[in-house]
């Protein structure tokens, strides 16, 4: 029974009495209805309490571009996810609230890759945009049950027959933990698949450059989200996840993007399977090392199978943000007779990130990092394609990452994309600012 039904029910049984009750017995009901508004507005108190903390938040202890800050804080990351992704996990409250936020800048210099003049004359204009706002739900039914969801809502959040802004609103992450120990827990429900760097933990303020890696967008298609089972945890110095989730769509495959296209939302009618497994190690304090594989099956249109691996590193120590990656992946089966678009079978990547805290020796919360970032993507390694140099391309970024509060970031970077010497496409320049925020 809740206080208010208790209030009620002490308010009617108070009027029942007060034609007959002596003024001793009207007394002690005055007195009973007294304490039990006390101890309602007590409790009411507690609980807005507790969710204006969790929508405040506290100080962090270090870098937010860290995966973990100071024990007990409430930006510690669990499982790999984000910082603020994480923050159900420590909440003091049954009820959760968090997020992040990109705002965007997007400027080129002779955009003309399109094949439509209009569309090159549109994309050389300055892009602003609010990229992402995306609020995370958590909910502690007990110590070892919990609900974590995020809603990415991105380009401003609602779908538009425009496609100058285009835009949308979906479920990106809803599941339910099952917290049985620190080396073994089940993850159940739409889930981030576990793999590669920056798919669990895309959050702004956790890499220094203004757009995620493309190594991590057009190979791994990060932000890859799907409906699967999951089991994970850690043990000493490892950690791990191992489980099975619902197959990217081959059908809706293009050149030059591997299974980006593919990926399913949150209602799916298939019976493909993939099956992904994530190992890390903590080398020492600051560095992890580690490796996720994939395989899968797809057969919608023609029956194909998925293979990918990776391997990365993360260094964060002494001033120093560096990440690496490589990733190779493979098509096998009938992939050819897809759809009317030719496609590779074989594609690969590598990404190095070095940023330096150039206020690293100064006592102040503040960072400010200056970044360099040199991508490497083979999107047709098989040769395949029409015109194979397209799909064969370096990515170089320079520029600074600074971080006023552990929780905002402003970035700004020169990003230059250089083609393979005799691909049709020009290669393209542009200057790109980010304003990320978790909370």
């Amino acid at each position: 029974m809740n206080n208010i039904t208790k209030i009620t029910l002490s308010m009617v049984t108070a009027s029942s009495l007060t034609l007959g009750a002596t003024n001793a017995e009207l007394e002690a009901e005055l007195n009973t209805l007294k304490a039990e508004f006390k101890n309602f507005k007590k409790e009411q108190t507690a609980t807005n309490e507790a969710l204006v903390e969790e929508v405040a938040g506290a100080e962090t202890q270090g870098s937010a571009t860290t995966s973990t800050t100071n024990s007990g804080s409430k930006y510690e990351s669990v499982s790999d996810l984000g910082l603020a992704a994480s923050k159900v996990y420590h909440s003091d409250s049954a009820v959760s609230i968090g997020g992040y936020g990109e705002y965007t800048f997007r400027k080129y210099s002779d955009y003309k890759n399109n094949s439509n003049a209009a569309t090159n004359a549109t994309l050389n204009k300055a892009t602003s945009n609010v990229a992402r706002f995306v609020p995370y739900f958590g909910y502690k039914f007990n110590d070892w049950i919990v609900m974590n969801t995020e809603i990415e809502f991105e380009d401003g959040g609602a779908r538009s027959d425009n496609t100058k802004n285009y835009k949308y609103a979906i479920v990106e992450f809803s599941y339910l933990d099952f917290l049985f120990d620190e080396k073994y827990n089940l993850r159940v429900g739409h889930v981030l698949v576990p793999f590669g760097n920056i798919n669990l933990n895309h959050e702004p303020t956790s890499f220094l450059t203004a757009q995620r890696p493309l190594v991590e967008s057009y190979i791994i298609p990060s932000t890859w989200h799907t409906n699967g089972a999951l089991v994970y945890g850690k043990k000493d110095k490892w950690n791990y996840y191992a489980g099975v989730v619902t197959s990217p769509d081959a059908s809706n495959f293009t050149e030059g993007r591997f299974i980006q296209q593919g990926r399913l939302g949150a209602k799916q009618y298939t019976d493909d399977l993939t099956y992904v497994a994530r190992v890390g190690y903590n080398v020492m304090p600051g560095l992890d090392i580690g490796g996720s594989v994939s395989y899968g099956e797809s057969s919608n249109v023609a029956d194909i199978d998925m293979t990918m691996g990776e391997v990365h590193a993360t260094y964060k120590n002494h001033g120093f943000d560096v990440q690496a990656l490589a990733v190779a992946g493979k098509l096998g089966g009938d992939y050819q007779n897809l759809n009317t678009e030719t496609l590779s079978g074989e594609v690969n990547g590598q990404y190095l990130t070095v940023g330096y805290d150039v206020l690293n020796t100064v006592k102040t919360s503040q960072k400010l990092f200056a970044v360099a970032e040199i991508e490497r993507l083979n999107m047709d390694a098989k040769d395949e394609t029409a015109v194979m140099d397209n799909n064969k391309f370096f990515e170089y970024t320079a520029g600074i990452a600074y971080y006023p509060d552990p929780k905002v970031v402003v970035k700004a970077e020169y990003n230059l994309k250089d083609y393979n010497k005799l691909s049709k496409l020009a290669d393209e320049e542009a200057i790109q600012a980010t304003l990320g925020f978790i909370f």
